[in-house]
């Protein structure tokens, strides 16, 4: 079973508590991004200056681990909102950028190849702006799954992009049979 486009929701088992989104499945593991914590050191003014259309929620999440400082991934439900988007289902698609905060510059995105880029998306899409990711080996994820610390269940397009940051994981929970 392919995971891109579902939750990962911590039980009480789990000392875990961010909603973590999955946004790639391959055959040896996944990355996630958690939706429910907002980044310590990174304000929302930061991208102000780089982001075209404001998201509904003004703040920098706090996606991960994983390259927690240079990574950009932004979700938004409008596959042809951006210019190279990664299709993960009907409702999601995601892209990257890295974000370089350079003292004495303004904030600046840059794509692949390293060129400066604003957050280019049509106004209708809805996004949220996180940095940073996790990464489970499907070995690590199954004997989790074994040992009932995570359910699993459908991402929401209204929890994700609708319901305030604070409330993403009590709405996911609320959703399990």
């Amino acid at each position: 079973m392919n995971l891109k486009g579902f939750f990962l929701v911590p039980t009480v088992k789990n000392p875990d508590k961010g909603l973590w989104f999955i946004f790639h499945h391959e055959s040896d593991g996944l990355l996630a991004v958690d939706l429910s914590h907002e980044h310590p050191d990174l304000p929302y003014r930061y991208v102000e200056q780089v982001a075209e259309h404001e998201p509904r929620e003004k703040t920098i999440l706090l996606g991960g681990p994983v390259q927690s400082d240079t990574a950009m991934i932004v979700l938004h439900n409008d596959c042809k909102a951006a210019p190279d988007p990664h299709v993960i289902d009907n409702n999601f698609s995601f892209f990257s950028r890295k974000f370089l905060l350079v003292s004495g510059q303004p904030p600046q995105f840059t794509n692949s190849e390293e060129v400066p880029s604003k957050i280019s998306l049509t106004p209708t899409a809805d996004f949220i702006i996180t940095m940073g990711f996790r990464m489970w080996d499907f070995d690590v994820l199954e004997a989790e799954l074994a040992n009932w610390q995570w359910n699993i269940l459908p991402a929401s397009p209204d929890i994700v992009f609708h319901t305030a940051r604070a409330e993403r994981l009590n709405r996911a929970l609320r959703t399990i049979n």
